[in-house]
């Protein structure tokens, strides 16, 4: 009998339709104040709402880095908030999530404006590789921290790293906090029976969870809502079968330039010894033309 499985809010159109749209903007809401409030308070109140912001970030200039981030949206406040998934080993993520964090900073003054008027920026980032090796926790928040006084004297500057990779609790019976019930459902969602009695334990007394998983369930998207994803899928797909392509083909071109490179000092080297053309090409399995060729380019 086979067992309806909820979609993965790891992948990426699943995860900027449940956080990045109006339809479910309430699940946002309640996931940065389950993640934030009770590190921050009382330096931040807890959302009550927010409006999405432009997720493209234009460069300065002609040569500047368009950077595209998940989720951007700001509170009542004027608080900005950036949510990223990084479903795929990445790189440098941490300098990228910088890179996020002071642009959207950067933006936020007009002509006339003053220093003063800046406020406050949260990346929230989900990553399920391996951040800070060495290290056992799951979340990593960093601040600007004056080493002199120990004290967090700017703050208008935060990231938040949750490594899914270290968070080891599997049993919903072990989960005590929203923020564990959250990160649970981003690591196991796939895995877990819509029709399930572990799926009823988890979203019980829990009207959020409830609704988040709801929205897990493809059953309850349009067909335009289907539509979209399936798109989706097939140009990840296709984006993947491109860069596999280009990584065989600079593969092959390396082993070629190599090749190229040995061959050069091969015959460059028997030259060096006075050796003639004919036996340089004879030795090196190469036309008379070709040993021609590398000593006059050399």
């Amino acid at each position: 009998m086979s067992v309806n499985k909820f979609l993965d809010p790891k992948s990426d159109f699943v995860f900027k339709k449940i956080f990045g749209t109006e339809k479910h903007k309430n699940l946002l809401i309640h996931f940065l104040n389950d993640v934030l409030y009770e590190k921050y308070k009382p330096e931040i109140a807890k959302i009550t709402r927010i409006k999405y912001v432009q997720t493209i970030q234009v460069p300065d200039s002609a040569t500047g880095k368009e950077m595209v981030v998940d989720v951007l949206c700001e509170d009542s406040k004027n608080r900005q908030y950036i949510v990223e998934m990084q479903l795929s080993p990445f790189a440098s993520f941490e300098d990228r999530a910088c890179a996020y964090l002071s642009r959207v900073y950067s933006r936020q003054l007009n002509a006339g404006m003053k220093y003063n008027q800046h406020r406050p920026v949260f990346l929230v980032a989900i990553v399920n590789n391996t951040l800070f090796k060495g290290y056992s926790d799951y979340r990593y928040d960093h601040r600007l921290i004056c080493e002199q006084t120990g004290q967090q004297h700017i703050k208008k500057l935060h990231l938040t790293f949750f490594d899914l990779t270290k968070f080891k609790k599997n049993n919903i019976a072990a989960l005590k906090t929203m923020e564990e019930k959250w990160l649970y459902s981003f690591k196991h969602a796939p895995e877990v029976d819509i029709n399930g009695e572990e799926h009823q334990k988890l979203i019980k007394n829990s009207a959020i969870l409830k609704e988040a998983y709801v929205a897990l369930d493809e059953t309850s998207w349009t067909k335009e809502e289907r539509l979209q994803r399936e798109r989706a899928q097939i140009t990840a797909i296709d984006t993947d079968a491109a860069l596999e392509f280009q990584r065989e083909e600079g593969i092959k071109l390396g082993k070629a330039e190599g090749e190229a490179k040995k061959e050069r000092e091969f015959v460059l080297g028997m030259h060096a010894l006075g050796i003639a053309k004919e036996l340089i090409a004879k030795s090196a399995k190469l036309t008379i033309e070709k040993v021609a060729t590398i000593l006059a380019g050399h």
